[in-house]
């Protein structure tokens, strides 16, 4: 114990700052760091004036399955031509489904049409799509990894069924739709948490930002 009026113990400047230096350089990084660091990086693809939108599609679905542990992630974007919403970027998804994928495409109407794809808003950009209100078209069950496991029940409200998703929107400054990130549940079987759907938001941003720097035309 310490004696009364014996003086406190105090650090210096120079120590509080070498500690978060190397704590920075060096310390033990937890998923959100983590997470942050991989946004942090989409950031720099997007402000870079070569680098295309597919490829910044990819490097967003990459990160989202690396960093988040989502299973399957997609990304679509809005033709300015026809005004159709079209996939192009993928991750976590098996060549077959992807190659199927990149055949489909959406109208606005289409896309946002209750009596096909019944979702509930989590958000201004973000809706979810649960297995049990069959969220897909007649022929699109091909679209799931494991289509065989699609109408089991769900056991918890943690639990992520095969057809359960989650899409989160990309708007111009109008308010309009220009695409949108698709994602799954987790590899663990279990539904996207908030920190992943805020994140995932966040990243749509960004992708909404490199759109208007890049005049809306994809590479």
């Amino acid at each position: 114990m310490m004696r009364k009026n014996e003086p406190l113990p105090t650090v210096s400047s120079a120590d509080v700052a070498r500690k978060l230096v190397l704590d920075y350089a060096r310390g033990i990084k937890d998923q959100n760091e983590k997470a942050i660091e991989g946004m942090n990086e989409l950031l720099q693809r997007v402000l870079q004036p070569d680098a295309d939108m597919k490829t910044i599609a990819n490097a967003a679905c990459d990160l989202i399955g690396r960093r988040f542990g989502i299973a399957g992630t997609s990304v679509a974007f809005r033709d300015p031509n026809d005004l159709k919403f079209r996939y192009e970027a993928f991750a976590g998804l098996s060549e077959s489904v992807v190659e199927g994928m990149r055949k489909l495409c959406y109208t606005k109407e289409q896309l946002l049409d209750p009596s096909v794809y019944k979702s509930y808003e989590l958000s201004r950009y973000s809706r979810i799509f649960l297995g049990e209100d069959h969220p897909y078209a007649e022929g699109e069950e091909f679209s799931y990894s494991h289509p065989g496991l699609i109408g089991m029940r769900r056991r918890a409200l943690s639990d992520s069924l095969e057809a359960d998703y989650i899409d989160t929107f990309m708007f111009d400054t109008s308010g309009e739709t220009i695409g949108y990130i698709e994602i799954s549940g987790t590899r663990l079987m279990k539904l996207p948490d908030t920190v992943t759907i805020k994140s995932v938001e966040l990243i749509a941003l960004m992708l909404s930002a490199a759109i208007r720097l890049r005049a809306g035309r994809l590479g």
